[in-house]
């Protein structure tokens, strides 16, 4: 099959979908792959086939804005910069690969131009997700900042609530250029857009397993459930020699880092500092931004652009981070505790389900100061509950291959879609 991926967001969004292409590459499928010009040595060191559908200078621009890690500004520039960009050349550039019969699309969460491609087109799209905060249940509401819908709230007064902020915040952002672009398609008007018309009717694939979030009712009902793909290309790269040599001189170091994309970690880092400082511990600070870190670093800290976590953190006490989902099933497969500092997106919900599985615990920003720190890590260390909790979640990962049963998944979604009288949708 011409299969053609597009990923939209940062490292955290197109890493995961690297790797499944490269297993469906393996599987001998011709892939594709559209993202940001930012990924480029990413992506083709995979082996895919590369389309540059941005430029680094946009990529850049967003992880630069002063408001993206906000807990209610940065959603609105992502948004507002995404549909103030070329929609239509994107679309344009996506359809221009597409083989009648032979061609599925596979497309993160963002991905619109995916989905106007499956209707236009009538290609099959899967759509995937990494995380449950996705999904604006009901029933299982995820946690997001401001906005608390503990479960035992009544179903009504939440799809009430849900409405509302699609009226008020989603919809007046996303809806006017998209429905504005999907008149010169010849496509009907869409609202509600991140409630119902982002997941693809034909396949929405949840990268993350039952136990860490449970489908609920009012998800998609063509939702499928995978688990973590847990892709940070260590296949290719051990851990550097260097991060080896300071494991051996200084064992079971602390590991801090705010997020692949985050520009503006620099309080982060400093009471990351004091805090290893205060406890005489060695820590090893991860991000692609060095202007950030505290100068001079003390020798027992050392700074990485780059560690493979799934190699890393095994050797790792614990891990202090933003939350990603990524980052979070990384340190959840290595079986060690997590301390999460979220400041946006999906981030609290991800902390708050860790703290519910007891791998880990969650402070705010304005609580993440060293001494607030050092009290958590101490209690996490000295907890008998919280190794149990992290070695019995490990016990979940073994024998397991997620990104082999995605593309098992996709697989036969091409077998019914293809080897059958195509529906009038696919026609």
């Amino acid at each position: 099959m011409n299969i053609l991926i597009v990923a939209v967001g940062s490292y955290g969004d197109v890493l995961p979908l690297v790797g499944l292409g490269r297993e469906l590459r393996s599987r001998r499928h011709d892939v594709t792959f559209f993202t940001n010009g930012h990924f480029t040595n990413l992506v083709q060191h995979a082996g895919l086939n590369f389309i540059a559908m941005g430029s680094a200078e946009e990529y850049d621009a967003v992880a630069n804005h002063p408001d993206l890690w906000h807990p209610h500004k940065g959603w609105r520039v992502i948004m507002k910069r995404m549909m103030s960009g070329p929609l239509q050349e994107a679309y344009q550039l996506l359809c221009s690969h597409i083989v009648p019969g032979k061609t599925i699309l596979i497309s993160s969460t963002l991905g619109f131009v995916a989905r106007l491609a499956q209707e236009t087109h009538h290609v099959p799209l899967v759509t995937v997700h990494f995380s449950p905060g996705v999904f604006h249940s009901a029933y299982q509401a995820p946690r997001m900042p401001g906005l608390p819908l503990p479960d035992w709230l009544p179903v009504p007064f939440k799809q009430g609530i849900w409405k509302l902020i699609d009226h008020l915040v989603i919809d007046p952002i996303v809806k006017p250029k998209l429905n504005r672009f999907r008149r010169e398609l010849g496509l009907p008007p869409v609202s509600r857009i991140f409630h119902t018309w982002l997941h693809s009717p034909d396949l929405v694939l949840g990268l993350f397993p039952e136990w860490f979030a449970t489908s609920q009712p009012d998800w998609p009902p063509s939702t499928v459930l995978t688990g973590f793909p847990l892709y940070d290309d260590a296949a290719d790269s051990d851990l550097p020699t260097t991060i080896q040599q300071f494991i051996e001189t200084h064992p079971k170091p602390f590991v801090f880092t705010p997020g692949s994309a985050n520009k503006h970690g620099a309080p982060f880092f400093a009471e990351a500092a004091k805090a290893c400082k205060a406890m005489n511990r060695p820590g090893i600070f991860l991000t692609r931004y060095p202007e950030q870190l505290p100068q001079p670093l003390p020798p027992h800290i050392m700074h990485f652009s780059y560690a493979p976590l799934s190699q890393l953190l095994p050797h790792s006490a614990a891990l202090i981070h933003h939350g990603g989902i990524g980052t979070c099933s990384q340190a959840l497969r290595a079986g060690i505790p997590q301390l999460i500092q979220p400041y946006a997106f999906d981030q609290f919900d991800n902390g708050a389900r860790i703290e519910k599985l007891g791998g880990g615990r969650t402070i705010s920003r304005g609580l993440f100061h060293a001494r607030k720190i050092i009290h958590v890590l101490e209690d996490l260390i000295a907890s008998t509950e919280v190794p149990i909790a992290c070695y019995a979640i490990r016990d979940f990962f073994k024998e397991k291959d997620p990104l082999e049963e995605t593309c098992i998944l996709i697989e036969h979604m091409m077998d019914k879609v293809f080897s059958s009288p195509l529906p009038n949708k696919h026609r």
